[in-house]
């Protein structure tokens, strides 16, 4: 075992019987006190500039056959264009290497992309695809002109039908009809040979574009099958095959490359027994997704769950989690606080959801019909998410209520209770841009390129030692907003308290806590103002 890979650690609490769950858990305090040493050996390194930027960084406590107890540390993807900084355990598969297959290939990618860059930008190119469009509209100008003056001719001749010679008139018609047949062959056959350079040149454009296209998906393909992701018994799998049967199917870009992964796959390699893991970022926030300085994270699932799901295969072991995350367990039967002819006013306990689950999970929907039969949902609040919901019991209520929550006349007012992992000021509005990471389901990002508009306004009610109790009042109804806005640092900068996507570690049983108090809106039938509150459970 190599010293600088493998830390021995001094031991002075009993070792977890089971290894936790990378995608729900609360850092053990061997994990914490490995984090610190990582921390303290980057900051003496040469890799701190590059760390401080903003990087992902794991670790996981370890046992040899020995019984000596240490620690691996990771850091997800490459630092300083490298993946075999010493310290940190391997890369699963160093494509990075100069004169490597992936390098070569990669290389053979760029030159087409530069070829092509060229190409698109020539004199030739660009002159010819400007004289050809000058060219297509004069043609445009000359036929609409003619066009014009036929109209012209048209409507004096029909001024003169009693008064001429109606055989000349048709005669003036015809030929004019004739002529502007001419006049638009002339154009295309010009416009056709002008256009012979341009279409050389696309076409040559077109087949480098598919080249790169058939050598980018190959060289990925290749690349996927060089990781060889190994299981607690030694069995590798290649992330092709693992993917092959999830919804997504092709594994993302990067994936075996976070830390995760890369722990289970050296200690796996190596004999080493699993204790605990746990990864925490360092540095600057990352504009888009929700990161802060020192707080731990789980595991992503996009990338991570298929893979880590196989690597974590118990195979019968007993060390080994289950990777299951605990929810609350749902209610058998949901108790109306309003009912009447048009709709249901319930209150959602956290961690049922809103609609049934691809797997047939209990919901709000499904336990509803069981009660009242058909019935049809008018808005949605997360899983973890608990308060006031509103369920139409017709289809006619169903759609007046759905204009109300679409509408922006504001003819639904929503307010929300949040505590916050932190301590916030205030009040204020936040305005923050929402995307699905398409690699990271159902994680949000904040992106003001392709992201939806999003607009939550806040107010500090209290704070409780170092909590925050805030009012949200959503004005969007984007996918994880209030949690985005309270925990993105150019929100509030500070998680809702349990979030398991967002926020910091959490206790284990620990809701998010975040309330759906307030709710008001149009009868759908009478017109009539309806307002609701609920008591907030935390």
């Amino acid at each position: 075992m190599k010293n600088e890979v493998f830390h021995p650690m001094n031991v002075e609490c009993e070792l977890p019987e089971q290894l936790n769950n990378p995608f729900d858990y609360e850092p053990h305090p061997l994990c914490v006190e490995a984090a610190r040493q990582v921390c303290d050996y980057v900051a003496q390194s040469e890799l701190y500039d590059e760390v401080m930027q903003g990087k992902m960084l794991g670790v996981l406590v370890c046992q040899q056959v020995n019984g000596t107890v240490g620690f691996l540390a990771a850091y997800s993807g490459q630092v300083g264009g490298r993946e075999d900084w010493p310290w940190f355990v391997p890369a699963v598969f160093d494509y990075l290497q100069p004169d490597g297959y992936f390098k070569l290939e990669e290389a053979h990618i760029s030159a087409l992309n530069q070829q092509i860059a060229q190409l698109e930008s020539s004199n030739d190119y660009v002159s010819s695809k400007v004289a050809l469009a000058q060219l297509r509209k004069e043609a445009e100008d000359e036929i609409t002109s003619y066009k014009t003056m036929m109209a012209a001719a048209k409507a004096r001749r029909d001024e003169m039908r009693n008064e001429a010679d109606n055989a000349l008139l048709i005669k003036e018609s015809q030929f004019q009809k004739a002529e502007l047949h001419r006049l638009k062959k002339r154009w295309e056959q010009q416009l056709e040979e002008n256009a012979k350079d341009v279409k050389r040149m696309d076409d040559s454009i077109a087949a480098l574009k598919q080249e790169r296209k058939e050598r980018s998906d190959a060289l990925q393909r290749w690349l996927f099958n060089q990781f060889v992701m190994l299981n607690a018994q030694g069995e590798g799998r290649t992330l092709t095959d693992i993917f092959a049967a999830t919804p997504q199917r092709v594994p993302p870009a990067g994936t075996g490359e976070c830390c995760a992964p890369k722990l289970l796959q050296y200690a796996f390699a190596h004999q080493l027994k699993p204790l605990c893991m746990a990864e925490f970022w360092q540095g600057a926030s990352p504009k888009m997704e929700v990161r802060h300085h020192g707080q731990y994270y789980a595991a992503c699932r996009g990338k991570c769950k298929p893979v880590l799901e196989w690597m974590l295969e118990d195979g019968g072991r007993t060390d080994l989690p289950n990777l299951q995350i605990s929810l609350h367990l749902p209610p058998s039967t949901l108790h109306p606080i309003y009912e009447d002819d048009a709709l249901i006013v319930v209150v959602k306990p956290a961690g049922l959801l809103s609609v049934p689950g691809r797997t047939g999970e209990e919901s709000v929907e499904s336990l509803l019909r069981q009660q009242y039969g058909e019935v049809f949902m008018v808005h949605r609040l997360d899983q973890d998410t608990s308060g006031l919901t509103v369920v139409a019991k017709s289809r006619e209520a169903h759609r007046h209520l759905q204009r109300q929550f679409l509408s922006h006349a504001r003819a639904i007012n929503k307010l929300y209770i949040a505590l916050l992992d932190g301590v916030v000021d205030g009040c204020g509005r936040i305005s923050l841009p929402l995307r699905p990471d398409v690699n990271d389901r159902p994680r949000q990002m904040v992106d003001y390129e392709h992201g939806k508009a999003a607009l939550t306004d806040y107010e500090v009610l209290g704070h409780e030692g170092r909590l925050t109790r805030v009012a949200l009042t959503p004005h969007t109804g984007r996918t994880h907003q209030l949690r985005v806005h309270c925990a993105h640092a150019e929100g509030l900068g500070t998680p809702i308290v349990g979030d398991r996507l967002y926020g910091h570690h959490t206790e284990k049983g620990q809701r998010l806590c975040l309330h759906a108090a307030e709710l008001a809106f149009q009868h759908p039938l009478t017109g009539e103002r309806m307002s609701f509150s609920s008591i907030v459970p935390f």
